[in-house]
């Protein structure tokens, strides 16, 4: 009789082991699926301030280095994301260096970045979802008024958190 206890209670607890296994595997994958965060020092706030440049366009999912969104989505414009929630994007166009500013703020519980912006031109209004964001790499995706898919990448050039923060 008693080596029929040792069992049931061994089975017992093995059984709920394994469903503690379980539970904690499929908690941790649903933390894991909001975007890919390299984790890093700081919070997404405080580690998107800094220039980024754009290093690489998608459109409907093509790679391409002839269209972008904008003047100021182009490849190899900077983006500077500053503490004050400012965004000012350099860009070029036939050989003239300009600025478009505007503002930026995290919403959706950071999974997206709300963007301003005003070019040469008109007025952007932008919500970019996060794919990806690792300490000096950013994946954004949006679709335009055409309903055309673009995803930028970005690269991070230069921080703007303070040494030690």
């Amino acid at each position: 009789m008693r080596n029929k206890t040792n069992k049931a209670t061994y089975y017992f607890k093995t059984i709920m082991r394994k469903k503690v296994l379980v539970i904690l595997s499929l908690l941790c994958l649903f933390v894991a699926c909001r975007y890919e965060d390299g984790g890093g020092t700081g919070s997404v706030k405080d580690r998107i301030r800094g220039k980024w440049k754009v290093s690489a366009i998608q459109k409907d999912g093509v790679a391409t280095l002839s269209e972008s969104p904008s003047l100021a989505e182009s490849c190899n414009n900077i983006f500077d994301f500053y503490i004050s929630r400012q965004l000012q994007i350099n860009y070029l166009e036939s050989g003239t260096m300009y600025q478009a500013d505007g503002y930026y703020e995290f919403s959706n519980d950071k999974k997206e970045i709300l963007a301003k912006f005003s070019d040469r031109y008109r007025t952007y209004e932008r919500t970019y979802e996060i794919l990806k964001f690792k300490n000096k790499e950013l994946k954004v995706q949006f679709s335009d008024e055409k309903n055309t898919e673009w995803i930028l990448e970005f690269s991070l050039i230069q921080s703007f958190i303070p040494y030690g923060y």
